[in-house]
């Protein structure tokens, strides 16, 4: 009886070896169906620009004119769009959280700022009016509800609030800084003002029990993503040392890279962060040129992926098969085959 037990499991174990490779051709060659689908391109008399990935199949955009502005959800694939929000302002900026599926936008109108949230359906959450000459919201990653909002005046003074949008409460900040980066639900770093107007030390605020801690000096510029962050320190030769932290790194990794001089100050060349494939993409020059090129914040390795004839901005999509470039987010570059595909494209284009 025994004997046939394991003549059963074997034959069980053999069933299950055989079917393995083929639910791993399927799923490859799902992967590779994906890849050769067809992107719907809008017009641009229709899209004033994408704004960043909802999911890894729909972009938000917006579309103005001289009374109202609108936004809207454009599945890429199928060309399907959908409006979500529409105020007779302007539409400065648009923040995604593609992980909790909500938008945060600042909107101007009437000499005012107002911060909005909204869910992926476009269902208003929170809405609150600054009389501000500048706005500044830093949006927790991990928890939407949170946010630190700096306005400014025109001398470029500022106040620093932290707000709860579900409990509809904002108060002072006990830290009084205008750009902050949340690294947890509870914490925040912020680089302040250091030695020369270069670089600072690097802090972070705990608040929940309103401590505040020095990470390290002269650093040049400080990011964070939803489980990663980096810091870069100024090298020789017009580069930066970066320094990539995520939870399961024991010691930062770092990585050498070239520098962009903005404005005043040097500071990374465009980047974006992909979560699903712990990669950093960023740029370096390369002739008359530009490479995008993706770096292991795991182990520092680099790989050069497509030369593009300017650095501009780019966002990668939620499974890290997708970039949106341009200014206007107006292109796409399937990131796989190194193809780069329209988005926006003229009327004339399209006809």
């Amino acid at each position: 009886m025994r004997s046939v037990c394991f003549i059963l499991l074997a034959v069980l174990l053999f069933s299950l070896s055989a079917c393995e490779p083929s639910h791993q051709q399927q799923k490859q060659a799902s992967a590779a169906k994906d890849e050769k689908k067809d992107i719907i391109p809008l017009s641009s008399e229709k899209a004033d620009g994408a704004e960043g990935w909802l999911n890894n199949s729909t972009i938000l955009y917006t579309a103005s004119n001289p009374t109202k502005t609108e936004l809207f959800a454009y599945r890429i694939f199928t060309g399907k769009a959908k409006k979500l929000y529409q105020t007779d302002g302007q539409i400065v900026d648009v923040q995604i959280n593609a992980r909790e599926q909500m938008i945060l936008l600042q909107i101007t109108h009437s000499q005012k700022t107002a911060v909005v949230l909204l869910n992926a359906e476009g269902e208003t959450l929170y809405e609150k009016d600054y009389e501000t000459y500048e706005l500044e919201a830093a949006w927790n990653q991990y928890d939407p509800y949170q946010m630190m909002v700096t306005e400014f005046n025109e001398n470029w003074d500022f106040h620093t609030y932290q707000v709860n949008a579900k409990k509809d409460e904002s108060f002072l900040s006990p830290v009084q800084v205008p750009f902050i980066h949340w690294t947890s639900k509870n914490t925040f770093d912020y680089v302040k003002e250091g030695r020369d107007d270069k670089t600072g030390p690097l802090y972070t605020f705990d608040t929940a029990s309103k401590t505040e801690q020095k990470l390290e000096d002269d650093v040049l510029f400080f990011d964070s993503f939803h489980q990663m962050s980096f810091t870069v320190k100024s090298a020789s030769g017009g580069k930066g040392t970066y320094q990539f932290k995520t939870p399961q790194s024991t010691s930062p990794v770092t990585a050498k890279w070239p520098l962009q001089a903005k404005y005043t100050n040097l500071a990374p060349m465009e980047y974006d962060y992909d979560e699903a494939g712990g990669l950093f993409y960023t740029f370096k020059q390369s002739g008359d040129a530009y490479k995008l090129a993706a770096i292991n914040v795991a182990s520092g390795e680099t790989k050069d992926l497509v030369s593009l004839r300017e650095m501009e901005p780019i966002q990668i999509s939620p499974n890290g098969k997708y970039a949106l470039y341009g200014f206007h987010f107006e292109q796409i570059i399937l990131l796989k085959s190194h193809e780069t595909k329209q988005l926006i494209i003229d009327q004339k284009e399209m006809e």
